[in-house]
This record gives C-alpha cells, sequence and structure tokens, in this order.
C-alpha cells in the first residue's frame, strides 16, 4: 500500500511537470493543424471492451473519408484484433501486448517502422476510459499533432499533456457513436452513417450457415426462424436471469415454432446448463467457436438475444436484428443505433424487472417484421 501511494504520488507530480513543459521540439503549436499537410495518420484504439471498438468504427469510416490518399495505422490490443481484421478503412493493423513475453518479431518490427516512418497525426480515442499507455505510443511516434478528447484524462490535471490538442468534450448525453465522432469532427471528419465497420469472409459466412444449417428439425419441413441467444456478460447485474430467459425461450417454441441456438462464451458452460434444466422446450447449443467464427453463425441467425455486451454490437456489424437487456447504462447512449435494434431497459437498475411474457411479444414481432424499424425502439420498464 505505500508503496502504491509513493508510485501514485511520483506519477502524478511528472504529470504536472510535464503539463507545465513542452514535450519536445517537434511538437505542432496547441491547437494547430494544416488538413493539407496530412499524409499519415495514427489512430489509437488498444484498450476497452471490443463492442467499444465497433463503436469507433464509424469515426475511423469519417477519417478515410476526409483524407482518402493518407496511410492509416490502427493500433490494437490482441483481443481486439479479429474485429479490427480486414477493416477497409485502415491501411493495417499493428499489435500492442501489454506482456513483453508475447511480442514477436513481426510486432516489434512493425513498430520500429512506425517510428522511422513519420507520422503527421496521432488520433486517440479515450472516449470511454483512459489509458496512459495510447497516451504513451501516441507521443512515441513522434506526430506533431497529437489529438485526444479532454476528458477523461488525468487526476488533478484539467487537460491532457500528450495531446497538442485537447478536443472539448459535450458534457450532455450522447451516443457513444457520435462521441468518438466529435472527436475527428475536431479535423473536418465526419459522416452520417453510424453503421459498424466489420468486414466477414465468404468463408466465415458459409461456415456460419452451415452451423444454421445443421439445427435438428422436423424431416422434411423447414425449420423455423432461428434466434441466437448469448449470456456474454459476467456482471449479474447485467445478466437476465436464465429462469427468465427459459421462460422467453418456451414462448418462442411454443408460438413461432423457433430454433434457439445458445452461443456460450468460454467459462459459461454451467449458464447454459442451467438455461435447459430450466427451459421446456429443445434448445440448441453451438460448438465451440472464435470470435469471427462466432460472427458467422450470428449473421446467419435470424435475431440475437443477449446482455449489453460487446456481442450486442458484433451482431449489428454484421447486420443480424438484435434485441437487448440494459440495467446499468441507458441504451439510448449505448444500443446499436436504428430501428433493427430495440433494447429492454430497467431504469431502476433491477434487470429481473423485464418481464418475459413481454420480451417474448417483442421478439415475435421482430421476426415478423424482419426487425426493421424506422427508429430505434427502447422499452423503459
Amino acid at each position: 500500500m505505500m508503496w502504491y501511494s509513493i508510485e501514485k504520488w511520483l506519477k502524478t507530480r511528472v504529470l504536472k511537470w510535464l503539463a507545465a513543459h513542452p514535450l519536445g521540439n517537434r511538437r505542432a503549436p496547441p491547437g494547430a493543424l494544416d488538413p493539407d499537410r496530412i499524409r499519415r495518420i495514427l489512430i489509437i484504439r488498444k484498450h476497452d471492451q471490443f463492442g467499444d471498438f465497433l463503436l469507433t468504427t464509424p469515426a475511423i469510416r469519417a477519417l478515410r473519408a476526409r483524407f482518402p490518399a493518407a496511410h492509416l495505422s490502427l493500433v490494437v490490443r490482441a483481443y481486439l484484433h479479429p474485429v479490427a481484421l480486414n477493416n477497409p478503412d485502415v491501411d493495417e493493423v499493428l499489435l500492442f501486448h501489454e506482456s513483453g513475453f508475447r511480442w514477436r518479431p513481426r510486432d516489434i518490427r512493425s513498430f520500429v517502422d512506425l517510428m522511422r516512418d513519420p507520422v503527421d497525426l496521432a488520433v486517440v480515442f479515450n472516449t470511454v476510459s483512459h489509458s496512459f499507455s495510447s497516451d504513451l505510443i501516441a507521443w512515441l511516434s513522434g506526430a506533431p499533432v497529437v489529438m485526444g478528447p479532454a476528458a477523461p484524462t488525468f487526476d488533478h490535471l484539467d487537460h491532457n499533456p500528450f495531446y497538442t490538442i485537447n478536443v472539448p468534450v459535450n458534457p450532455e448525453p450522447r451516443h457513444q457513436i457520435q462521441r468518438n465522432l466529435d472527436v475527428v469532427r475536431h479535423v473536418g471528419a465526419d459522416t452520417d452513417d453510424l453503421s459498424y465497420r466489420y468486414a466477414m469472409t465468404e468463408e466465415e459466412r458459409a461456415a456460419g450457415r452451415e452451423v444454421i444449417d445443421g439445427l435438428a428439425g422436423d424431416p422434411g419441413k423447414p425449420g423455423g426462424p432461428v434466434v441466437a441467444v448469448h449470456f456474454g456478460t459476467g456482471d449479474a447485474r447485467k445478466r437476465y436471469p436464465v429462469e427468465q430467459l427459459a421462460r422467453v425461450c418456451d414462448g418462442l417454441v411454443a408460438q413461432r415454432s423457433v430454433r434457439i441456438l445458445v452461443i456460450p462464451a468460454p467459462g459459461e458452460e454451467a449458464l447454459l446448463r442451467a438455461l435447459r434444466e430450466a427451459a421446456s422446450g429443445p434448445l440448441h447449443g453451438a460448438p465451440p467457436l472464435s470470435l469471427r467464427a462466432a460472427a458467422g453463425v450470428i449473421h446467419a441467425a435470424d435475431l440475437l438475444v443477449c446482455n449489453d455486451t460487446g456481442v450486442l454490437h458484433l451482431a449489428a456489424a454484421v447486420d443480424t436484428p438484435t434485441l437487448s437487456f440494459h440495467a446499468t447504462s441507458d441504451p439510448a447512449w449505448w444500443k446499436p443505433p436504428g430501428g433493427r435494434h430495440r433494447a429492454f431497459y430497467a431504469a431502476s437498475q433491477r434487470i429481473e424487472e423485464i418481464p418475459p411474457d413481454r420480451v417474448c411479444r417483442e421478439i415475435i414481432a421482430m421476426l415478423d417484421d424482419s426487425g426493421r424499424g424506422e427508429t430505434g425502439e427502447i422499452i423503459r420498464v
């Protein structure tokens, strides 16, 4: 405890010194930016969860449209690489490993090449939480202009000393996509297209369809619609109770002959067993899947039912309608935009207050009209 206090005191002192002194003579004056000189852009979004990364992809697309001839490099952690892979808006994806033992020669070479080839603009998407290592990467890149949101930032400082442009943050509640776009709007990058960017291969689509086609059904009869179910959170406050989810599944099977496919994450085998024990109707369990393989299966399903988790945004990225449960965060600011993605919100933060029969009716309505709608719908309970 004593060493933690000493470390925090030293870090605060160093940061206050940095805030009062320029970080090298190669930096542009604070706030200065010449868009005509932007040839290489470094985008850093290596922390938070993969749902937060997908919420950033409209802003990355806006940067590509604003600087179509620029070379865009994206830095992510290894666990974000599956959702960043093949993104058409960036020229390369660089992996950053927290552990030194995981660095491979090609990862090291990529960062060495980055430091050798000057970067004109570094953009740090510290919009959900603050990452000191992200700031450090941006500074070490040598970019004369380093841009990021003014908040969140370091304790005891009114601005981030690593940024030459601290982009003002709108204090009013806003969708997280808009918060990410606010960062790049400072350089004239914007878009009305709020859809996520995720690139699936034809092989991944075919493999997902094969899993769906393999679900058991009545011989000689076409199967009913497929609703995928994902638990996807270790936080019990954000997880719709298994017993109530079982009632939803039973209602779907009874009323529309829906085929239920549960896609458990690693470590959720006990939840799957509990759901099967609580449900009266048949449930199918997906085989162990990588994140990208799971995306292919979800793409082939008719709808995904899930909690407030990254898989919710993954489903939206592969154009599958979703119905999600929210209790600790308002879906007005977090759910995928659009009427194809509907959400139940327990404003009391008691997720068990969301009634199963109402959930079942909403899913059936979505299946009947293919999930299309004019605007996003949020059911508050």
